[in-house]
């Protein structure tokens, strides 16, 4: 869910379309975003000072099938 209540797959109509979101407006702000390295397989990428909390320092995962993008973010029926 998004701060606005609603879901990522309810305000995008496609991964592609939340992916290219991402690229476009949290990239340039050092923001979290995903860049296809592979067809069909992304990497978490992770600008300037961000950095993503998950417990142990350096067990972040950084790579992603587009199944498991879209299973996380709502997109697989």
């Amino acid at each position: 869910m998004t701060d606005s209540g609603i879901s990522i797959s309810q305000r995008f109509k496609t991964l592609d379309d939340y992916l290219m979101w991402l690229r476009k407006y949290e990239a340039p702000a050092d923001g979290a975003w995903y860049k296809e390295i592979k067809p069909g397989i992304y990497e978490l990428q992770t600008g300037g000072n961000l950095q993503l909390d998950d417990g142990a320092k350096g067990s972040q995962k950084r790579i992603f099938t587009r199944d498991e993008l879209e299973r996380q973010f709502g997109f697989s029926k």
